[in-house]
């Protein structure tokens, strides 16, 4: 057996259920960034249409 033999099999015969501290800081990180959006997407629907005000009322006068 030559040393390329032995890195491919311990590379392609690790298991993906142990996770790393990397891998667990990118989840984490996704999840607060997907929290984020929901946040400001729920707060942007239930807020009053401010940035279309000042054009419907210089529509409104024209």
């Amino acid at each position: 057996m030559n040393k390329h033999q032995f890195r491919e099999d311990t590379m392609f015969t690790k298991t993906f259920s142990t996770r790393s501290t990397l891998d667990k800081a990118i989840v984490v990180s996704i999840a607060a960034m997907l929290a984020m959006n929901l946040f400001v997407l729920t707060q942007q629907h239930d807020a009053p249409g401010l940035a279309a005000a000042p054009v419907a009322a210089a529509t409104a006068q024209a």
